[in-house]
């Protein structure tokens, strides 16, 4: 990975287009991969189940940064990048952006800003669509993506924005949340490090809250409030627990939930409400635990690590008692297993997720906020959706798997099937005839640009064969999409002062 400095003056820096939160994206120029496969190699003493594509918590986790809060000193990071679609194809995890036309142009330049302890990043972005595959015109769009603003000071982030997020050991649709939608504005605290004292050896712990609102348009309530919560906890570098909860809550025109309720829902459903004029909340709450074995450290063999997950959760949440105690319980349950596996270059990974609970309805349908967990259309979680099935394996392959300044090839293929359930009634669920069924198969490949620092170049190609197209009956299609990427890496740093120079994080 690149080294970035700081110095108590001010320094420019300019560089790549930042890489989505997915764990696995070929286009990750932030070191993000590297360091992912350096902790699962080496077993590090580092959480990875709530990845952060920013450059100064990528420096600072894991406390392998030498500076403090103010040593930090000024400097500015600019990453502008250039990113052509062709094709009908429709990208999940893309952060919310569905390439609309048939060729869709974007441009984009991330700026991070970073004094002492606090830090401004901003993502002005515009694309627009040409030739649109149905004849309809797209529209062009300008926006801000990864906007945020807060203070770090030791392990602590306190802030306000909205940035892609990733929670829990998937790679491919976690259940909670993911960047599979636009993602929506939060604000609060996170913390990790290990507890002082004899308590350090607990292992290494991380929490976060944040509270926020779900703002694209909706049908069922205009900005619904979101609370989100994780917790993990790295007993050992070997594994990795992890709790996440989202709690949808008001909105406008409807009342205020108890602050009580929304920090243990005992009492998550209200009845006797025909007119749903009473408070409500929509909960969602999932568990997951990670294994990896670095067996290349432990033995002499070319296998460097293998992985196990698996992450169960719920959509819903009931009241149940122990005795006259109440106390909450998961209902309409999802899994989602998977595993992974390196030898040297090559990297194997294999993922299955099943959200089939037609009672309680994964992200929609709740009683009150029937679009539930998702913007757009589009679930924050599992891309695959309520009632839906997917299995997906891949291949990759780069030169060096420790080095930013590598070839990256990977070979995937993904099978998702949805079912059209249109209500459950007396133990009995009632769906459409037609299944929806999709068949993917990509392929994509990243290089540094001469002289290898310059930039990086990605390209990838789908192929997706689609029957049942929204449950209709008869319907069949092929879909295509080719993607460019060309990210630019001018890194240069000036001291206006001439004071020494620090190595921010150099992996």
């Amino acid at each position: 990975m690149r080294a970035m400095f700081a110095v108590p003056s001010f320094v420019i820096l300019a560089a790549m287009p930042p890489a989505a939160a997915s764990p696995l994206d070929i286009d990750d120029t932030s070191g993000q991969v590297e360091a992912d496969r350096a902790a699962r190699d080496q077993s590090r003493d580092r959480l990875l189940g709530a990845p952060i594509d920013d450059p100064l918590v990528v420096a600072l986790e894991g406390g392998e940064s030498p500076l403090t809060e103010w040593e930090r000193g000024a400097w500015v990071l600019v990453e502008p990048g250039l990113h052509l679609s062709f094709g009908d194809g429709v990208p999940e995890n893309n952060g919310g952006e569905e390439e609309p036309g048939g060729f869709t142009p974007a441009l984009s330049a991330r700026t991070v800003f970073v004094l002492g302890p606090a830090e401004v990043r901003a993502t002005p972005w515009i694309r627009t669509g040409f030739v649109n595959p149905d004849g309809a015109a797209v529209d062009g769009l300008l926006d801000v993506k990864d906007l945020w603003a807060g203070i770090h000071v030791g392990g602590l982030a306190l802030g306000f924005g909205r940035q892609d997020r990733w929670f829990g050991p998937a790679r491919h649709g976690p259940l909670a949340l993911s960047d599979n939608a636009v993602p929506p504005w939060l604000g609060g605290l996170s913390g990790e490090g290990r507890l002082p004292w004899v308590f350090s050896k607990l292992g290494r712990l991380r929490g976060e809250l944040e509270v926020g609102w779900l703002g694209e348009p909706r049908v069922d309530v205009t900005a619904p409030g979101l609370m989100v919560g994780d917790v993990r906890w790295l007993p050992v570098p070997e594994v990795e627990l992890g709790v996440t909860r989202m709690t949808l809550f008001g909105g406008q025109g409807r009342p205020p939930v108890d602050v009580g309720q929304l920090l243990l829902p005992t009492e998550p459903h209200i009845y006797d409400d025909p007119d749903q004029l009473l408070p409500d909340q929509d909960e969602l709450v999932a568990l997951d635990l990670r294994i990896c074995l670095p067996l290349g450290r432990w033995l002499n063999t070319p296998v460097d690590h293998v992985e196990g997950y698996w992450q169960y959760g719920g959509e819903d949440v009931i009241a149940r008692k122990l005795g006259s105690l109440p106390y909450p319980s998961l209902a309409g349950v999802a899994n989602v297993y998977g595993g992974a596996i390196a030898v040297g270059p090559v990297s194997v990974n294999a993922e299955f997720s099943r959200l089939m609970d037609d009672t309680f309805r994964w992200y929609v349908g709740h009683r009150v906020y029937h679009e539930g967990f998702t913007q757009d259309g589009r679930p924050l979680g599992n891309f695959g959706g309520t009632d839906s099935e997917t299995a997906w394996g891949r291949v990759g392959w780069q030169t060096d798997p420790l080095s930013p300044q590598s070839l990256r090839v990977a070979l995937w293929a993904d099978k998702t099937r949805r079912v059209g359930v249109i209500e459950s009634r007396n133990s009995k669920v009632f769906t459409l005839e037609t299944e929806e069924r999709r068949w993917r198969l990509g392929v994509e490949a990243s290089v540094p640009t001469p002289p290898g620092r310059l930039g990086r170049a990605s390209a990838g190609y789908t192929l997706e064969h689609i029957t049942g197209e929204d449950f209709v009956p008869g319907t069949a299609r092929m879909a295509h999409r080719v993607w460019v990427s060309w990210t630019f890496d001018l890194t240069t740093g000036a001291s206006l002062g001439g004071a020494r120079t620090k190595v921010l994080h150099d992996p």
